[in-house]
């Protein structure tokens, strides 16, 4: 029997988790949304409690807990939709391996890593000191039913409900607005319940291109933060883009699915075509699952028509799990910081003209071999913490940017020179894979990167042409650019 107590304390813990779920940003009232949304996140904090309960035994234990797991989730959302413009969905928590091996690509330095370990110690503590004190709400046995009845209604859920899109309480195309309507109790669980019973089907296929005779090579070098800030503003200087312009077959603005991070969800929309809502809660993270992309991979196809696909990114090819994902969207090598132990960095990472040479060297390779080569580079040079000690004698973050930047604007001329000069014909795609987090880019007014798409070599068609007038795109549209290029058109 459940005292009345508790029942007090039920009742002013769903009001409490309410309360606290309305702090998530975007705001939303307390009690907003519909009513189902409303029954969700009561539901949420029941069966988070029978969790704590069932761990633990302890009925008030269960509750606090609850709402301070709650309000640290809320906490973390907040503050990555302060930096990232995206609150917290529910693949994040696929970041907490690279968050410990790589804790300054998430802004934890070694204060704030003490920081956070103290913070965890006094947390471990008052759980044992409070689990000790209060006296158990129900025996061993209950507590094995309790936690096994919510495994197997978590693997029911999970794993045999379809879960429609009417019947959830998130937006995969817009995780903000799925905050404001529904709150971050209800959207991080459905989903990743969404998530599951979208892997039962499979994503959209892309049929096998056709390819035009005489094509040296497809290189696609997504630049790291690569952005025109005197569209904000600022004074940027981009000799090599600016001259390069009049000759692109095509370029503009790019549409990109993310602000200041995600990497991977352009890199794998430009290598796919898959829309972002075709991937639906897929593209919030594309590497948990990657062999689903597999059918849409435009390197898996040309491979399968005895091109050479490769794929360069000078960093930890565990980042992101490329290491797995990388070969199942069909490249025949990964080549990773790794394979580079000698090469040239600027600032942190390895440079922008370390991995051109590298790019060159490949493009000499394949034409030896007299193989069509596919290249993708995700470059680093950019990536953030810009911060104190990363350059010598300059410490201002945005200056240290326009220096990389800089680098980026250099590596584009040098391969499209080298191009010109040793191939017949190559396609080179350059753009931004997202704008940089600078105190001088505002999400709210301005989230689109450049790009630019050059036909180099010899024979290129339309080398010296008038150019092409600006256009704005998103991704998916550069993966369609590319299909038609190889096929002749």
């Amino acid at each position: 029997m459940i005292a009345a107590s508790e029942l007090v304390g039920l009742a002013g813990g769903a009001v409490a988790w309410e309360a606290v779920d309305a702090l998530a940003r975007p705001r939303r009232g307390i009690l907003g949304g519909s009513r189902a949304a409303i029954l969700g996140r009561l539901a949420v904090f029941l069966l988070l409690s029978a969790a704590w309960l069932g761990l633990f035994g302890r009925f008030w234990f269960a509750l606090t807990a609850s709402l301070v797991t709650l309000a640290i989730l809320v906490a973390i959302s907040n503050a990555k939709q302060r930096s990232l413009y995206e609150p917290l969905v529910f693949s994040d928590f696929a970041f907490l391996g690279p968050i410990l091996r790589h804790p300054s690509l998430f802004y934890i330095e070694r204060r704030e890593g003490l920081a956070l370990l103290g913070a965890v110690a006094v947390l471990l503590a008052v759980i044992a000191g409070w689990v000790w004190i209060e006296p158990r709400a129900i025996p061993w046995p209950a507590q094995l039913a309790l936690l096994g009845g919510e495994a197997a209604l978590l693997g029911l859920a999970a794993f045999a409900l379809p879960w429609p899109a009417a019947l959830t309480f998130a937006d995969a195309t817009d995780p903000r607005g799925g905050i404001r309507r529904f709150g971050l109790a209800a959207s991080l669980p459905t989903a990743w319940l969404r998530w599951c019973a979208e892997g039962r089907r499979p994503l959209p296929a892309s049929p096998p291109p056709e390819v035009a005779a005489g094509i040296d090579a497809v290189v696609v070098i997504q630049s790291e933060s690569f952005m025109d800030l005197r569209r904000v503003g600022v004074a940027t200087d981009l000799p090599n883009f600016d001259r390069l312009r009049p000759r692109a077959l095509a370029q503009g603005l790019l549409e990109v699915p993310c602000f200041g991070a995600y990497t991977l969800r352009p890199e794998v929309t430009v290598m796919t075509g898959l829309t972002v809502a075709q991937q639906s809660f897929d593209g919030l993270h594309p590497y948990l699952r990657p062999g689903r992309y597999t059918p849409a991979s435009l390197p898996a196809a040309l491979r399968g028509q005895g091109w050479r696909t490769v794929f360069l990114h000078p960093y930890d090819e565990t980042f992101f799990r490329r290491r797995r994902a990388i070969p199942a969207l069909g490249f025949d090598s990964f080549l990773s910081q790794r394979d580079l132990p000698d090469a040239e960095r600027c600032g942190y990472y390895i440079s922008d003209a370390a991995a051109a040479g590298v790019i060159e060297a490949q493009l000499r390779a394949a034409r030896a071999d007299k193989v069509p080569l596919c290249l993708v580079c995700v470059t680093m040079e950019a990536h953030d913490p810009y911060r104190p000690g990363r350059l010598p004698d300059e410490d201002d973050p945005l200056r240290q940017y326009l220096h990389h930047i800089g680098h980026a604007d250099a590596m584009l001329a040098r391969l499209a020179a080298q191009f010109d000069a040793d191939a017949d014909r190559v396609l080179l795609v350059f753009y931004g894979d997202h704008a940089p987090v600078l105190p001088a880019v505002d999400p709210e007014r301005e989230r689109r990167t450049e790009f630019m798409i050059l036909e180099c070599g010899r024979g290129a068609a339309r080398k010296g042409a008038a150019g092409a007038e600006p256009v704005q795109w998103r991704p998916e549209t550069i993966n369609a650019f590319i299909r038609s290029w190889i096929a002749g058109g």
